[in-house]
């Protein structure tokens, strides 16, 4: 985090996750119905927070053609705290209207929104309202696809998703289903309607059936959230083994999740891809760059190339790159956890973290979150920045791995 860089702002035009036409019923929270289709975004429904935003009026939701509107924007329910506003918006040549509210308005992730608008003749919407999705959440994520699953899961599977919100006001829903043919004819196990994990970023569900060692399997995942695409995400394959008999690269290879907190849009774009902590440390500076921010509070879940292994002193290190933070680093035995902590570190270069310390045998998967006291503002660097993750002993036998630590 660079304390004395200049606060990062712009929104940029037009483009809304899975929007939908129809209007929904009330939300916990939310504010009056308008189901006018044509509306965006439309009353109760989830839009993508790391996407351009808008408030757009399609020509069939005008109620007095040839006005001019206001809108404005809130962020209470009581519309005290006014987030931007605009008057004397007119059509555009096919008749709609929209506002982009402009720098003064970033959007955050999981957060609530109400908005309203009027036009020049007397017409009003009432109260509608909106929540910003997760930062790209809604994804399947373990196992990720090509993955592994360790082979002491295999009796109590689980499968796991990113929220697609975790902020107040809505409990989004998962449905799940495990095949073991890719063409998804020979269904395993399915649950409907899994309730989202509260206080957390990710939702496992245990699928309840035995796995065979060696054997490749299939899953995917459904979103039930008003304004999410209902389609089911494209099947994942992932094969059941001895983790401790992958020997990769000693460093982070694949970067599973990112989930950051209100400053995401505000961070540099290439510091916004999870996959600048991958590899060896080689973060650059002044220019800043092969390093991933991860936002006052964010989390990231990285998958070693090789399984790291218990050996006296640390196991591996977490690489921090401009200058110290606080952060907590975690183990877990599948992408989504459980996850047990290893303690909290102040980094300068790096901090390094021992397995042993919570009786684990052996890891793949680690997960790290910023600790750091948050600031007044965003920066294009807020929170930790995570060069690298790497293990620091010779790869083991894959005999550490025959029994479950967790």
């Amino acid at each position: 985090m660079r304390q004395n860089s200049q606060i990062r702002v712009g929104v940029y035009c037009v483009a809304l996750l899975f929007v939908v036409l129809s209007g929904c019923g009330p939300k916990k929270d939310g504010g009056s119905i308008d189901s006018t289709p044509g509306v965006y975004p439309s009353n109760g429904h989830v839009i993508h927070s790391d996407w351009a935003f808008r408030i757009a009026l399609e020509a069939s939701a005008r109620k007095h053609p040839g006005s001019t509107y206001s809108f404005t924007l809130y962020g209470d329910k009581d519309k005290k705290e006014t987030l931007a506003s605009v008057g004397g918006v007119r059509e555009q040549g096919d008749g709609s209207v929209f506002w982009v509210p402009g720098k003064e308005f970033i959007i955050e992730p999981n957060r609530q929104y109400w908005w309203e608008w009027a036009d020049s003749a007397g017409g009003k919407s009432g109260l509608l309202y909106f929540f910003a999705a997760s930062y790209q959440g809604g994804k399947p994520i373990s196992p990720r696809n090509g993955g592994v699953m360790d082979r002491n899961m295999r009796n109590n599977p689980t499968l796991g998703v990113s929220h697609i919100y975790s902020g107040p006001g809505l409990w989004p829903t998962y449905d799940f289903q495990l095949f073991a043919d890719s063409g998804a004819t020979n269904l395993l196990a399915e649950g409907k309607g899994v309730e989202q994990t509260a206080n957390a970023n990710h939702t496992r569900w245990p699928a309840g059936v035995s796995l065979n060692e060696g054997a490749v399997y299939y899953w995917r995942v459904r979103v039930n959230a008003p304004g999410v695409s209902s389609d089911w995400s494209r099947l994942s394959s992932f094969t059941v083994v001895n983790v401790c008999t992958i020997n990769g690269p000693p460093n982070a290879t694949f970067a599973i999740d990112w989930t950051p907190k209100k400053c995401a849009n505000y961070l540099t774009p290439r510091l916004r891809d999870m996959k600048q902590a991958l590899g060896p440390p080689n973060g650059v500076s002044p220019n800043y760059s092969n390093f991933l921010s991860l936002d006052y509070g964010g989390e990231l879940i990285v998958e070693m190339g090789a399984t790291m292994v218990d050996h006296p002193g640390g196991d591996f290190r977490v690489y921090e790159f401009i200058s110290t933070e606080i952060l907590e680093a975690y183990i877990g035995p599948t992408e989504a956890g459980p996850w047990i902590s290893l303690g909290v570190g102040w980094c300068g270069l790096y901090c390094e973290f021992d397995l042993g310390l919570v009786g684990a045998a052996y890891a793949r998967y680690v997960r790290i979150v910023d600790r750091g006291t948050e600031a007044l503002y965003c920066h294009e660097t807020s929170g930790s920045d995570i060069d690298a993750v790497t293990w620091s002993k010779p790869f083991a036998s894959p005999s550490a791995c025959y029994y479950p630590w967790w």
